[in-house]
């Protein structure tokens, strides 16, 4: 298994989260699987009901999607990996975490071993070139006619206003991000493409709307909105020229922009299949 190499360390690395830091992850899970109308899109029923299928997430924080798939689907074998130790309190059985950076140790696991392997929310970590060397990793560990599903929030809002433009405008240039394309998520299919190893490459996108026009589940992304900009806007602010005293009125400002607008934060599934 090779290894990524990174100048910038993943958030979460040597991190313990707060109790707000969980719940708003733990929001996040509920509010995508809200708009996706289920926890995966990749056509994996059949595999999942079939007893004996082996699931790999990777970036498990907190064991939630993991969690809710093996009370859904029992009888598979469920392992979470991430760089950081995961809360195994009350954890299903059936569930088991593994503490392993794909980033600079790759995956503990042989070849073709998983029928299904899903990474979250994990765009802003990695620069392109990192992001194709994961997923020749994911696919390595991928059985053939096993799916691979990644999922990440995009940049592409719908219905912007001007000071989220120029937020995301300076968010982009600044110099810790540089080497990153904060909206990967629309390579991701290219980049299962060029490994000449995967097929029916899949993409479904949905908007998440924040605001009240999206009545109860835009209220809940603008609350979330407003508490990920305040937990995580503070990694950037030296190198956007911020003070973190600003940071809760940048916050206000930029959701009372959104609400006004109907703002729409899309977010992405792309899944494929190994070639048997």
């Amino acid at each position: 298994m090779g290894k990524i190499h990174s100048k910038f360390p993943n958030y979460y690395d040597n991190h313990v989260l707060n109790d707000d830091e969980k719940y708003n992850l733990h929001l996040r899970h509920h509010l995508v699987r809200e708009i996706f109308k289920g926890n995966f899109s990749s056509p994996v029923h059949n595999i999942l009901t079939g007893w004996s299928a082996r699931v790999l997430h990777v970036n498990s924080i907190l064991g939630t999607w993991l969690a809710e798939m093996s009370a859904n689907y029992p009888g598979c074998t469920y392992i979470g990996v991430n760089s950081i130790s995961s809360d195994e309190d009350g954890k299903p059985f059936d569930v088991e975490f593994i503490k392993s950076d794909i980033q600079n140790e790759g995956l503990p696991y042989d070849d073709n071993r998983f029928d299904f392997i899903v990474i979250r929310f994990c765009a802003w970590e990695y620069s392109e070139s990192e992001w194709k060397d994961i997923i020749k990793e994911l696919i390595r560990c991928l059985k053939p006619g096993g799916w691979v599903e990644i999922t990440d929030f995009g940049m592409d809002f719908q219905n912007p206003g001007p000071k989220l433009i120029n937020f995301l405008n300076n968010l982009t240039n600044i110099k810790c991000t540089k080497d990153k394309n904060i909206n990967v998520v629309n390579k991701y299919e290219e980049f299962l493409m060029e490994t000449n190893e995967m097929e029916n490459i899949q993409k479904q996108t949905e908007y998440l709307p924040i605001g009240e026009h999206g009545e109860k589940l835009g209220e809940t992304a603008l609350q979330f909105a407003h508490d990920n900009i305040n937990m995580y806007l503070p990694r950037y602010a030296k190198f956007m020229g911020m003070q973190l005293k600003d940071i809760p009125c940048i916050a206000d400002t930029l959701c009372e922009e959104a609400n006004e607008n109907n703002t729409m934060v899309p977010i992405t599934r792309v899944f494929a299949q190994k070639i048997l």
